[in-house]
């Protein structure tokens, strides 16, 4: 199993959460977490979210070094 490489709001959350910008009673709830750190996201001015989509190329590329046949193939569970 190959994991994708995470996009800017992935690599921004994962931050999020470990600068324990969020109390731990909502950190175990998911569902409020994200919708948290949506918002946070949302509102970030486009310099910061520039920083975070440079980040996300960087990882996008040494992604792409270490799985250079990887090709995004979803997996669709319909019967």
């Amino acid at each position: 199993y190959i994991p994708r490489p995470p996009n800017a709001f992935m690599l921004f959350r994962a931050d999020f959460v470990r600068q324990k910008h969020v109390p731990g009673s909502i950190e175990t709830n998911h569902g409020s977490l994200s919708k948290i750190i949506g918002n946070c996201w949302r509102s970030l001015p486009l310099d910061e979210k520039k920083v975070w989509e440079t980040k996300a190329k960087h990882e996008k590329a040494a992604h792409k070094i270490a799985y250079p046949h990887y090709r995004f193939k979803p997996v669709h569970n319909k019967s």
